[in-house]
């Protein structure tokens, strides 16, 4: 077993997620703080709000941003295990060909 720290990774992503009603300030604000809460994610920014669609308990959205994690494996896998997140429809790695 290695015990080697695994380097931050940037990536940018296109993602939909729930974001509570009431929980941030903004709509930013709250895909920023779901995705956040995500294991291995230690920033966020969000790019751009490219949907919204208000339901009863949440706001659905879809959103690009651009996300530093820290992980092994499937980026796009980690991300869709979040809680909120509904689905990662693309996942870019800042230096992959």
């Amino acid at each position: 077993m290695s015990l080697q720290a695994t380097p931050p990774t940037e990536v940018s992503a296109d993602v939909s997620l729930r974001v509570p009603r009431g929980g941030s300030e903004t709509l930013a604000a709250g895909v920023a703080d779901v995705l956040a809460a995500v294991d291995g994610v230690e920033d966020v920014a969000v790019d751009r709000v490219t949907s919204v669609r208000p339901t009863w308990t949440d706001i659905r959205v879809d959103a690009d941003v651009s996300l530093t994690m820290q992980v092994d494996g499937d980026r796009t896998e980690l991300l869709q295990e979040g809680f909120g997140v509904m689905a990662v429809n693309r996942v870019d790695v800042a230096g992959d060909a």
